[in-house]
């Protein structure tokens, strides 16, 4: 059997995000992740090490202490006797709650276990675990204690022990479309194993703004259809015209739009044909042939994701370069964290057959012949798992955002060189990992370089999850206060427009009344006084205290702001951008006013391995590599969490 590594095809793959060793006890998954079944990695502690816990001495009593996690403070209670660290508690978080999740119960529960603070971050919640680390170093500093000689003491041992495995389908990732994939297997009979290289469940979906696109049933949640909705209708025909679809299924579509509202509705249209025209107008890609077979999956997708409860409330909406209103959030939850909840359900309740080990990156393919026929990876704790499968090994590792070495190597469209710092909106893990491994088979890697940039990530973290204001439809101004673009263009245009604007960043401007804004919080759950406090959202009663928040010239602000408000009342056109599709609701009128603080991302990465049809995965003769299927942003042609989709399909034609 021949064995495919990535650490010898691409040797920094390994090692790129963390600079510390990784701490991990694979059997320990958080309470949000209670349903799901992991293989057992217990850590032993050893008594080597300097500063042993054994010769502490506190203050007894009971200290709290706060330390900065991602989103905000960190803040744990530890109670403590005189030579011992008694028990520590987090009492307090605003870190996602299924990442930082993890590291709340594993961190505090070494800690005590090993009456030391030299335990590790735990994969992908690096800065909750740190956070939880130094507060509780606080606390033994607090308690007259000595944190440095803790930090020396007693750390779990590695394990060398080897598990084999049989099931009949492996899955690389439990992001969207790797969970898609498992539960519609399990769902079906097939003992189902999955290596995921974080503490979690959920990937970038956890970190986005968990978007679902609805074609059907959500009448009730469609918006008016206004002019400027019409105008944008209209411009993007025209577009499929101009680049070559068939003029038949474009008229097909218009006449669907004209019997709909001949029918007397008034809400905004949309149609998966439409749907099709409007993503080849922005992504690319035949709209017939591929774009209208997508948009039939997502609608599988979507009905799929109802039957298990999935629910969506509110109105829906567009987003930034993908403006049509469309997007709908699941009930109560934060990003994505209602499709993972939905999961999460679905195998507790059917009591599903998968198996989850967490923190075990795949680092082989196992090939017998030229099938495919089982994956290999190592538990940060030590433990390799190699798990054979009848069925063959699905890749849903994401993609390589998080990779800069491979967005510069594929790079076709934006201008970095080598010096160029590439920052990232995704979450920890997602550097081209499948991609290695299938190449390193043979397959074909297609349109490498097409890199979606996020626009309007935040300027300090460059996360998604920061935004005030209208993403899709909001008044984009630069540092100078000016606008300077289109804000309903696809993201190729914004993000190459705000690349080449002074700092290379911009601000949303919202008002009272648009900032989306609900009781001082965002869509995805940050305060406003919280990023008031951190310099990442700005709040003013008039416009020219704004302009001088941002540091632009108040009569250039004003300036634009006025322009833009009449071209959102209908007195003016737009006529220097272009933009189509206003209305008064965009209009910047009523205070407080906001201007949240943004600049570019790596964000999406469009191109990967060539597959077929059946999501098998192709050399670049075009031939089949028997028992590997890809799915996801790790495929040629799939982005975004519309992507799950590829999961579930791959799924049920692979048991058709």
């Amino acid at each position: 059997m021949k064995e495919i590594n990535t650490a010898e095809v691409f040797p920094t793959l390994r090692n790129i995000s963390l600079s510390r060793r990784t701490f991990v006890a694979c059997a320990a998954i958080a309470a949000a992740q209670a349903a799901l079944v992991s293989a057992g990695c217990a850590p032993e502690v050893q008594s080597s090490g300097e500063g042993l816990a054994s010769t502490a001495a506190f203050a007894p009593g009971t200290y709290t202490a706060s330390a900065p996690g991602k989103k905000g403070p960190v803040t744990v209670e530890v109670r403590m006797s005189e030579n011992a660290i008694e028990s520590v508690e987090v009492v307090e978080f605003e870190d996602t709650e299924r990442i930082s999740a993890p590291a709340r119960e594993r961190v505090p529960q070494q800690i005590v276990e090993l009456q030391s603070l030299n335990v590790d971050a735990v994969t992908g919640a690096t800065l909750t675990s740190m956070a939880i680390i130094e507060s509780v170093a606080d606390c033994v500093n607090q308690a007259n204690g000595d944190a440095s000689a803790l930090k020396k003491a007693a750390s779990p041992e590695k394990s060398d022990e080897t598990k084999e495995i049989q099931a009949d389908l492996v899955v690389c990732g439990a992001g969207g479309a790797g969970m898609a994939a498992a539960v519609a297997a399990a769902q079906q009979g097939l003992d189902v194993v999955v290596f995921e290289k974080t503490a979690y469940a959920g990937g970038n979906a956890l970190v986005s703004g968990g978007w679902l696109e609805v074609f059907e049933g959500v009448d009730d949640m469609k918006p008016d259809m206004t002019d400027g909705n019409r105008d944008m209708f209209h411009a993007t025909l025209q577009k499929s015209l101009d680049n070559g679809v068939p003029k038949d299924f474009v008229d097909a579509v218009q006449a669907d739009f004209d019997a709909y509202f001949a029918a007397g509705n008034t809400k905004v249209y949309d149609s998966m044909e439409y749907y099709a025209l409007d993503y080849a107008s922005r992504n690319g890609g035949p709209a017939k042939e591929y774009w209208l077979p997508y948009a039939h999956k997502v609608n599988d997708l979507n009905n799929w994701l109802f039957d298990q409860g999935y629910t969506v409330s509110g109105t829906l909406v567009g987003i930034v370069g993908f403006p049509w209103p469309r997007k709908a959030h699941a009930v109560d939850k934060e990003n994505g964290e209602g499709f993972f909840s939905v999961f999460d359900n679905t195998v507790e309740t059917q009591s599903l057959p998968i198996t989850f080990l967490f923190e075990t990156p795949v680092s082989e393919l196992i090939v017998d012949g030229k099938a495919v026929v089982g994956a290999s990876g190592q538990c940060a704790d030590g433990t390799t798992y190699r798990v054979m499968a009848d069925r063959g090994v699905i890749l849903a590792t994401g993609g390589y955002s998080g990779n800069p070495d491979l967005l510069k190597k594929y790079n076709e469209m934006w201008p970095w060189d080598e010096s160029t710092v590439i920052p990232t909106t995704n979450s920890y893990g997602h550097t081209g990992d499948g991609h290695v491994l299938a190449e390193g088979l043979g397959a074909e890697l297609k349109n490498m370089g097409r890199q979606m940039v996020f626009p309007i990530a935040d300027s300090i973290d460059y996360s998604t999850e920061t935004i005030v204001g209208n993403a899709g439809l909001g008044l984009f101004v630069n540092v100078n206060g000016e606008r300077f673009i289109n804000e309903s263009l696809d993201r190729f245009a914004l993000s190459a427009a705000v690349m080449k604007q002074p700092e290379e960043k911009l601000f949303i401007i919202s008002d009272a009344l648009n900032s989306g804004l609900v009781n001082g919080y965002n869509e995805q759950g940050y305060s406003a006084d919280k990023l008031i406090e951190e310099s990442k959202l700005f709040r003013a009663d008039s416009l020219e205290e704004l302009a001088q928040m941002i540091g632009a010239d108040p009569s250039v602000f004003a300036k634009a702001v006025d322009d833009y408000n009449a071209i959102a009342r209908g007195d003016v056109a737009d006529t220097v951008f272009g933009r189509e599709n206003m209305s008064e609701k965009d209009a910047i009128i009523e205070a407080p006013f906001y201007a949240s603080p943004r600049t570019w991302a790596a964000h999406v990465t469009i191109g990967g391995v060539a597959i077929g049809p059946d999501y098998q995965a192709l050399t670049a003769d075009g031939a089949g590599i028997e028992g590997l299927y890809v799915v996801g942003e790790c495929s040629d042609g799939n982005s975004g969490v519309s992507s799950m989709s590829t999961g579930l399909s791959c799924v049920n034609q692979m048991l058709a």
